[in-house]
């Protein structure tokens, strides 16, 4: 037992180290991540978040914020300046990704999972999940922004999932060249 805590004592020190070091926030234990999946599914969202954020961090692809308005009308890039948060801030920071296994369109394994307009907590349906980001991490990367978009208030039908989808595509062929090699691991 005494082995274990100074392990995990040890790997507090040196997350803590390694953030003051970088700037980038620590999450040692899977509660101080925003994604409460397990395993290769969850290290699958992380690296998807990850990618998506790199996206996220080029102009063009921050445009896709003025594509599209929530319900109520605003752009979403207006929604994301009144949380005070950049759109990669807000992936990282504001956005649950919980394991969707129970919800009932995860079980029929056709959708990597989804969420409802507004809603923070994004359901990931995690065997096509890491399937996918195993063949496509491209794929993987613009449903995170997808359904980021939703999060923030846009419906769906209209627009279209595909046309978002496209949208995304089109404005997010690039990540920050900056951290591009970083998430490629």
């Amino acid at each position: 037992m005494r082995g274990r805590g100074r392990e995990r004592g040890s790997l507090r020190v040196a997350c803590a180290l390694a953030a003051l070091a970088s700037g980038a926030p620590c999450a040692a234990r899977a509660e101080d991540s925003n994604v409460r999946l397990r395993g290769a599914p969850g290290m699958a969202v992380r690296r998807a978040i990850e990618g998506a954020s790199l996206r996220l961090e080029e102009p063009a692809c921050q445009r896709v914020f003025t594509d599209f308005s929530d319900v109520a009308g605003r752009p979403l890039d207006a929604v994301l300046k009144e949380l005070g948060q950049t759109p990669g801030s807000y992936l990282r920071s504001l956005v649950l990704f919980y394991d969707g296994s129970s919800q009932r369109r995860c079980a029929a394994g056709q959708i990597l999972g989804g969420t409802q307009p507004g809603s923070r907590i994004i359901y990931i349906c995690p065997v096509p999940f890491f399937e996918t980001d195993r063949r496509d991490k491209r794929a993987t990367e613009v449903f995170i922004i997808h359904e980021t978009l939703h999060s923030l208030g846009l419906g769906e039908n209209p627009p279209a999932p595909v046309e978002i989808d496209w949208r995304v595509m089109k404005r997010c062929r690039e990540r920050a060249a900056s951290s591009a090699k970083a998430s490629d691991r």
